[in-house]
């Protein structure tokens, strides 16, 4: 897995080359992360692949996070639509809901409901996410991912 964040990280700083320094709220990005995922098992690191669409009426589509831990091989995968609460230069909040795809599960489907909060960091390009979910028909199971993401790219 380390092998893994060590080309992300090559990727994305490859990729930040042609990046704009900053991105209209109305861009499709192309972000990379890495933090911790906190749930009601033991917290472990994070690393994912995130890449949405521009809004449309205050409603985003993320078309695709691939996330890995340290255990994984194949990523989990979330698609989803989150629409804009709050829009500010502080602070985005947003909340929706998608599917978890999960590879112990042969990528079936679970619905989730999710929110994100993203606090842009002064250097450029760069946030602090918190991205909280539960799985409504699994009992409310519920994760909360913190990291910190850097946007590789953007497109108006």
């Amino acid at each position: 897995m380390h092998r893994t964040a060590r080309r992300l990280a090559v990727f994305s700083a490859v990729l930040a080359l042609a990046a704009p320094a900053t991105a209209p709220a109305a861009a499709q990005r192309l972000s990379v992360g890495a933090g911790v995922l906190l749930s009601d098992r033991p917290s472990e690191p994070t690393y994912n692949i995130h890449f949405d669409s521009p809004p449309f009426y205050k409603t985003r589509a993320e078309l695709m996070t691939l996330s890995w831990n340290d255990q994984s091989g194949k990523p989990t995968i979330i698609t989803e639509a989150e629409r804009s609460l709050i829009d500010s230069r502080h602070l985005a909040l947003d909340a929706g809901a998608g599917l978890l795809w999960l590879e112990f599960n042969d990528y079936h489907p679970y619905p989730i409901l999710i929110s994100t909060a993203v606090v842009p960091l002064p250097v450029p390009r760069t946030a602090i996410v918190a991205v909280g979910s539960t799985q409504p028909w699994q009992d409310w199971e519920w994760s909360l991912v913190l990291k910190a993401s850097f946007m590789i790219w953007a497109k108006h």
